[in-house]
């Protein structure tokens, strides 16, 4: 009986798959390429990002304000994809139906490239 109950303990408190799964960090491989996105692209992502609560809306605002500036950037196709959470790099990913830890961190590629790039 006494290693019955023992067993049971040692089972009741091992972390499950899901929970290591959870904790752990994200594959870098799983992230998009944000490196080829166009401008507009960008600032539907940005848009998408920050409606979403996924980048800070001070920081995401200031760089969406300045692309916004660009003509015609918000009338493309690329905008409208990033805007419904597309991003449109070497392979689309799409942020809405990515891990929840992945969203942010594709937001946040997203936000360093147009802060860097555009």
């Amino acid at each position: 009986m006494f290693k019955s109950v023992l067993v049971a303990l040692a089972i009741g408190s091992a972390a499950s798959p899901a929970d290591a799964q959870m904790s752990a960090a994200p594959i870098r491989s799983a992230l998009p390429d944000v490196s080829s996105i166009s401008a507009s692209n960008a600032a539907g992502v940005l848009q998408y990002c920050i409606s979403n609560e996924l980048v800070s809306s001070t920081s995401g605002g200031i760089v969406l304000d300045d692309l916004r500036k660009k003509p015609d950037l918000t009338k493309s196709s690329d905008f409208a994809a990033g805007a419904n959470g597309q991003i449109l790099g070497n392979k689309r990913f799409s942020i809405g139906t990515a891990p929840a830890v992945l969203q942010s961190q594709a937001c946040d590629l997203v936000l360093k490239r147009a802060k860097h790039s555009f």
